[in-house]
């Protein structure tokens, strides 16, 4: 979360040793079953936010962000951290871009994406000076923090 508030990016050498630690504390402890259970919470936790990405929605730091939180939670908890991110960077989102626009908000965003402006603006990360930066870092910190503390009843399949 620091980071991406600090420079906009969620750097790789925080993710990638996230995600090798998690593979390997849980081999320490479970063995091969263990390791399995990690490497499918990192996959789905990145496949949950990896179609967001290729739309140039969220940042691949973020993608990388909820597999190393799979890593270490399983994929039950990369659910449970991907839907209060969701919940909470939806009402964050919508308030930048009221703050930046206006009213218009929503007809210079349709109009951006229908376009392409939109995803070649956040690819290039071309947001004018004086405006407010949409970053998703904190809503997955405070969605971890969510999932952890408040117990919920289980996922079927994911336990």
């Amino acid at each position: 979360m620091i980071t991406d508030l600090r420079c906009g990016k969620i750097y790789n050498w925080l993710t990638f040793p996230l995600i090798i630690t998690g593979w390997i504390a849980h081999t320490a402890a479970g063995g091969l079953g263990g390791l399995g259970g990690s490497l499918v919470g990192t996959l789905l936790g990145s496949a949950l936010y990896l179609g967001f990405a290729l739309f140039g929605l969220v940042g691949m730091g973020d993608v990388k962000l909820l597999g190393a939180i799979g890593a270490w939670g399983g994929a039950a908890f990369a659910v449970r951290v991907f839907l209060w991110a969701s919940a909470l960077g939806l009402p964050h989102a919508v308030i930048v871009l009221w703050l930046n626009y206006g009213r218009n908000a929503f007809a210079i965003l349709a109009t951006r994406y229908w376009t392409g402006d939109f995803l070649k603006q956040r690819l290039h990360s071309e947001t004018p000076p004086g405006t407010y930066k949409f970053y998703l870092g904190q809503d997955i910190f405070l969605g971890s923090l969510g999932a952890a503390y408040f117990q919920a009843p289980p996922i079927p399949f994911l336990g």
